[in-house]
């Protein structure tokens, strides 16, 4: 078991702008007002710590630049919180990007690794508290709406086109990419959307080590003698989001291959993140595909024997 000590979900560096955006300031001069707005959430491919995020408003079609959008930092625990003083409501993209000391987390050994790319996502309306998880599939919308003129809309759509193409295994953008005991101890159904989203996650990270189907731009396997594991998540990364070949439509052939690259992988031995009810992060290992292995891990992280016995039968019909 490897704890987390002293992280709470969304205790981060909370940085706001002015105006129309502007760089951070202090996190004592971006405390939430009555009138402020926020974007929150948890970046994972997997946990993705001490990166910058960058929260940027969509103006007439297109994000801001990076030095007008508003920034902050995920914390060790991959969650980020942004304040946008000046009460946003509009569309905005987020973007998590490479800092001097970030790291991501390795599924497959439960290891930190250097971050060393940007991900993405799109919401199509910030508002009071705005909930946003940016992983790969969220890179894969945000790339397929970057194709058109932004708005709500095409946002709506590019979500909807990705969430189809990856029908098959079950990917849901809108849950947690963790277990969360915290808030969702007892909904089993949500705590399965959860885990099923780990273990996508966890199979991209796979199939980036070993499968020939996920290449780079010039055609080259992302497992490619040589390159390390950072290189070879960004590569994947890059690759699934160009299985989008518009906002509403993926790449037939490409599609086929990210799903069979990804299909291939037995999450057997996964490190899963669970926020525990205390509000700390536990890192598990399990068999994603024993339904004991589960229950082992809920019961790690602080879950009573039946309700953890009741969980993991329903995470075993409903994880793809």
């Amino acid at each position: 078991m490897n704890k987390i000590t002293g992280v709470t979900l969304a205790t981060v560096l909370v940085l706001g702008g002015c105006g129309g955006g502007g760089g951070g300031s202090s996190p004592a001069a971006a405390l939430p007002t009555s009138t402020s707005t926020s974007v929150s959430g948890t970046a994972a491919k997997g946990l993705i710590k001490q990166a910058k995020v960058l929260v940027c408003r969509i103006v007439n079609g297109v994000p801001q630049p990076d030095a007008s959008c508003t920034s902050g930092t995920t914390g060790n625990d991959g969650s980020y919180n942004v304040i946008l003083s000046d009460g946003y409501t509009g569309p905005a993209m987020i973007k998590v990007m490479a800092g001097a000391a970030s790291t991501m987390m390795d599924e497959t050994t439960g290891t930190d690794v250097p971050y060393n790319m940007t991900m993405r996502a799109v919401v199509p309306a910030v508002s009071k508290t705005t909930t946003v998880y940016v992983t790969p599939f969220s890179e894969m919308a945000a790339s397929a709406v970057s194709t058109t003129t932004i708005d709500a809309t095409t946002i709506n759509q590019s979500i909807a086109a990705v969430q189809s193409a990856m029908a098959t295994l079950g990917v849901d953008m809108s849950v947690m990419p963790m277990l969360d005991l915290k808030d969702n101890g007892s909904d089993s159904a949500l705590l399965t959307r959860q885990s099923n989203m780990v273990k996508q996650l966890a199979r991209v990270a796979m199939a980036a080590k070993t499968s020939n189907l996920l290449k780079d731009g010039s055609g080259v396997a992302c497992n490619a003698a040589g390159t390390t594991t950072s290189q070879q998540f960004a590569c994947a990364v890059t690759a699934m989001a160009g299985v989008m070949n518009s906002y509403v439509t993926a790449d037939a052939t490409k599609s086929a291959n990210l799903l069979a690259a990804l299909n291939a992988q037995n999450a057997t031995n996964v490190n899963i993140p669970i926020l525990k009810a205390d509000g700390t992060i536990d890192v598990e290992p399990a068999d994603m595909t024993s339904a004991a292995s589960m229950q082992s891990a809920m019961e790690h992280a602080g879950m009573t024997v039946t309700d953890a016995t009741h969980t993991a039968d329903t995470m075993m019909g409903g994880m793809h």
